[in-house]
């Protein structure tokens, strides 16, 4: 005895959805303008968008938000995650 099988629909089908950040292991993959997060030990230090990156020497400058300065990081010092959205 076969069982029909029905096509699988939006509904149905499993969807990987993209998380709301991911964190980077290499800094060099980033662009001018990438939204991102610096998080320390405990908790998110920064976050802003990318001016410049170095990544020869592990690191990078962001304009913070909401303040507007301008800020280098170390990429040792924190670990850097990528904003989606």
């Amino acid at each position: 005895m076969s069982k029909s099988k029905e096509p699988m629909s939006s509904e149905t089908s499993p969807v990987e959805r993209p998380s709301a950040s991911a964190r980077l292991e290499d800094v060099s993959g980033l662009r001018r303008g990438d939204r991102i997060e610096a998080v320390g030990p405990d908790r998110v230090r920064y976050n802003g968008r990318v001016e410049e990156i170095a990544p020869e020497v592990g690191a990078l400058w962001i304009m913070e938000e909401p303040l507007g300065t301008r800020k280098m990081l170390d990429t040792i010092d924190y670990s850097v995650r990528i904003v989606c959205g």
